[in-house]
């Protein structure tokens, strides 16, 4: 056995050869849903296989061999003498399973098709794999982290909030997984907000399988100050990690949110593309509009009414961000004299996390766009 340390952590594991058969699903993975998280491990496995295309994974490992150049982590299991928790790499062991445990691939949803591609690899389940073993889940973090959420094998972005706000309920600060996984505070931040908002969705009530597909659209609204407003969340830098991010006498204002951006089963979402998000701001913040969606018009209906009534949202955007832009201006000429203000520095840490969670939704309207 060999110790070895990957370049993306400082932690050392012990690198072993082990057998299919003593592998375990992660049964905390955050790709799995929250429901299914106390299946057996042939259920994680058929979850997996289904929602993440194992079978791709399957296929080159069929044609081209397993890539010993990257092995997976792993951590003894705690129930189990002998086996181990695959960390990282749950894609690549279900793909595993497939080839090499005929009782597993029999429950994927084409198994004809995995005995096909099984009949052409020697592997069984008593065929060794390389593996990275680590002395616990905390070692493994930071390669893990580096590798879905900012690294070439992305989480979706549900999946990256979900393991910042396990970190921190581990007891790290927001600042610290930052750091570790390599993106600013106020992202960090953003993302640990916004699947809090998911979670008090969940406590009321709400289905939320719809927010968790398509997380980055609640990120574009959580954007929006004027959505924001509305609910009551916090700037994800204001955020309190030991309160809820929605007052209590705001949970009906959630409720309206989320119909109006995802739907229910009564209800068609009013927008259609994330690029309208804007546009339902200006609409909520308006009587006139906030009383025509509740009147259950569409989105385009409440627009119209809130133009009637004289409001100009393109002209009013404009002229707030010159304006913006002129205040700091000024502020720079004033700013050295007051640098160790902590009220001063309080603000302009504020104005950073505005900025960016501006350019945050910059970012995600042009990628839809592109």
């Amino acid at each position: 056995m060999t110790e070895t340390t990957n370049p993306l952590t400082s932690q050392v594991g012990e690198a072993r050869q082990i057998a299919i058969c003593d592998l375990r699903v992660d049964a905390h993975n955050p790709r799995l849903p929250e429901a299914h998280r106390g299946g057996s491990q042939e259920d994680l496995a058929v979850i997996l296989e289904m929602g993440f295309d194992a079978f791709s994974v399957a296929q080159s490992i069929v044609d081209n061999g397993y890539f010993l150049g990257e092995p997976l982590l792993a951590v003894a299991s705690d129930d189990e003498p002998g086996a181990f928790v695959v960390v990282e790499g749950n894609r690549r062991l279900t793909a595993l399973f497939g080839l090499a445990v005929p009782a597993i691939r029999a429950q994927f949803a084409e198994p004809d098709r995995w005995e096909s591609i099984a009949s052409r690899t020697p592997l069984n389940p008593g065929s060794t794999v390389p593996v990275i073993v680590h002395p616990s889940r905390e070692a493994t973090h930071s390669q893990v982290a580096k590798a879905h959420v900012v690294g070439k094998l992305q989480w979706r972005p549900y999946m990256q909030a979900r393991f910042i706000a396990a970190r921190v309920a581990e007891g790290r600060t927001i600042a610290e997984v930052a750091e570790m996984i390599g993106i600013t505070k106020s992202k960090a931040s953003d993302l640990y907000r916004d699947q809090a908002v998911v979670g008090q969705a969940q406590e009321l009530g709400l289905e939320t399988s719809e927010i968790e597909k398509a997380f980055s659209v609640l990120t574009v609204a959580m954007g929006n100050t004027k959505l924001r407003d509305h609910i009551g969340a916090p700037l994800g830098s204001r955020m309190d990690i030991n309160q809820k991010p929605i007052p209590p006498e705001r949970a009906d204002q959630l409720r309206e949110l989320v119909t109006w951006v995802f739907g229910d089963e009564d209800h068609e979402p009013v927008i259609t593309d994330s690029r309208q998000m804007s546009q339902l701001g200006n609409v909520v913040s308006s009587e006139v509009g906030l009383g025509a969606l509740r009147g259950g018009h569409s989105l385009d209906e409440a627009k119209e009414r809130v133009s009637q009534a004289g409001m100009d949202p393109r002209e009013r955007v404009q002229k707030r961000l010159g304006a913006a832009k002129n205040a700091l201006l000024h502020a720079s000429d004033d700013i050295s004299d007051h640098a160790s203000d902590p009220q001063v520095q309080a603000l302009v840490a504020d104005i950073e996390a505005l900025v960016e969670s501006l350019r945050n939704v910059i970012d995600e309207l042009g990628t839809v766009q592109a």
